[in-house]
């Protein structure tokens, strides 16, 4: 006897107690465990690196893990560690979606995960794949175990991996006059 699951649909979601560990993939809960702590630091310490270099008019950044909708059929949101987002396109993300939608369905400018030893989120692979399916410009995987930064641009309908290294100067694709210096990233998480 087999049994089946059903899947978490978009309104199913709208009924749901809020779970600030869940992410919805293709319509499956996933619970991870909470975020530890020098991870927060460190992702802290980037979203002060960029509030302080981006006009809040034009950007609003986000380490308040919201969930970020990559599709309702069937439901996919993402928890992303840190989000860049044009304020104009929060706007309009609020203005085109009801009260009670919990997800912003706005595509944010840069996008940031810490990855964890657990990687919670499943594999790097399915978490660019949501991300390219919403064609967000840029991804920054930070990697602090190793040190590692792999930055990955939309192109082609795919986010292609750009640079990878350990330490150095970062600018956003889209914000050229923001500059974050990794070792104040790495000094942030502790390594």
């Amino acid at each position: 006897m087999s049994t089946s699951t059903k899947l978490i649909n978009y309104e199913d979601s709208l009924t749901m107690p809020e779970n600030k560990l869940e992410e919805i993939v293709h319509g499956e809960s996933r619970i991870m465990p909470p975020v530890h702590k020098r991870h927060a630091y460190l992702v802290r310490e980037l979203s002060m690196t960029l509030q302080a270099q981006v006009d809040p008019r034009e950007h609003y950044v986000t380490a308040g893990r919201p969930g970020l909708g990559i599709e309702r059929v069937p439901l996919t949101y993402r928890i992303p560690n840190l989000m860049v987002f044009r304020t104009e396109a929060l706007r309009r993300d609020r203005a085109e979606t009801a009260d009670n939608d919990p997800y912003i369905w706005a595509v944010p400018e840069l996008l940031v995960e810490c990855l964890s030893p657990a990687n919670s989120k499943g594999s790097v692979q399915e978490l660019l794949a949501d991300y390219a399916r919403i064609a967000v410009p840029e991804v920054w995987l930070l990697d602090p175990k190793l040190p590692q930064f792999t930055s990955y641009r939309y192109e082609s309908g795919a986010l292609k991996q750009g640079l990878a290294v350990e330490s150095g100067q970062l600018t956003p694709l889209l914000l050229p006059n923001v500059t974050v210096d990794l070792a104040q990233l790495w000094e942030a998480f502790g390594a």
